[in-house]
This record gives structure tokens, C-alpha cells and sequence, in this order.
């Protein structure tokens, strides 16, 4: 499970050599008069490419931490909230309140889940939940990457 990190890792590496190459042909483009739009649009790749580059850093990170802790099996709780929910990991004789590093809008069905069984790997800021996603097939995994943060005391 650990090796779909590196895909990650991978996919926003793609995405920066995307962002390399559109902003190299834009420029090659625009010289021709009926392109000279693209000379403005090829700036967008200035917020592309750093972008991706440091998505593939944290993922690498991400793996690093994953492979040096390893997976280990929980249950988990999503809290309900679109930003940045928080995820309750209820371990064997553990228990780790977790904030997502990003939102789960694009996984709204993972909000107000409770007791599910997923694998958490890493340490501090560098550290991953895996869920089972089971939408099309039991075999596919999601991964958020989230941070330890402390318990609520009220």
C-alpha cells in the first residue's frame, strides 16, 4: 500500500514537467501573431510548476515517514466539516486525533463515517489514513494526508 505514495509522488511530478512543457511551447507559439495570447497564459505555469514540485516533495515525505513507521491497522471516526475535518484513530491501545491536510470535498462520503476500518502510517506532519473506498471495487484505497494534532478538552 505503501507504493500508491510513490504514484503520488509520480502523478505531481508529471504535473510539473506538464507545466514545463506548456510553458516552453506557449512561448515558442507566441511569436506567431495569431498566438500572442498564449505569452500571458504560458505565466500560469509560473503557479504550476512550484506548485507540483512541492506536492511531489510532501509526498515523497509523506512515503518516507509511511515506510519508516509503517502501516498499522485502526478504526476510524470523520468528524462532519467540509474543511479540514478531523479524524478520530481509535488503535489498539492508542488514540491519535488527526487533521486533514486538505479538504474532503472531493470525498464528501467519508464525512460523519464511523468505525471504519482504514491503515495509518507516518509520524507528526507527515503522516497518511488510508480508507477503503469500495465505490467500484473493494480493492481501491484512498489516502489523506493528515497531522497529529492534540484532543479537544471541552
Amino acid at each position: 500500500m505503501i507504493e500508491k505514495l510513490s504514484l503520488l509522488e509520480q502523478r505531481a511530478t508529471a504535473w510539473a514537467a506538464f507545466w514545463i512543457a506548456y510553458f516552453v511551447v506557449c512561448q515558442i507559439v507566441s511569436d506567431d501573431r495569431r498566438f500572442e495570447v498564449l505569452a500571458p497564459l504560458s505565466l500560469v505555469a509560473f503557479y504550476g510548476i512550484p506548485a507540483c514540485l512541492y506536492a511531489a516533495w510532501l509526498w515523497r515525505s509523506r512515503r518516507r515517514s509511511a515506510e519508516k513507521t509503517g502501516l498499522r491497522e485502526a478504526m476510524a471516526t470523520v468528524r462532519p466539516g467540509w474543511l479540514f475535518p478531523r479524524i478520530d484513530v481509535y488503535l489498539d491501545h492508542d488514540y491519535k486525533l488527526l487533521q486533514t491536510r486538505r479538504s474532503l470535498r472531493i470525498a464528501p462520503r467519508f464525512n460523519g463515517l464511523e468505525k471504519v476500518p482504514v491503515f495509518i502510517g507516518g509520524e507528526d506532519t507527515d503522516m497518511i489514513v488510508i480508507f477503503p473506498r469500495g465505490r467500484f471495487s473493494k480493492d481501491t484505497l484512498y489516502t489523506v494526508p493528515v497531522k497529529e494534532i492534540e484532543p479537544d478538552t471541552d
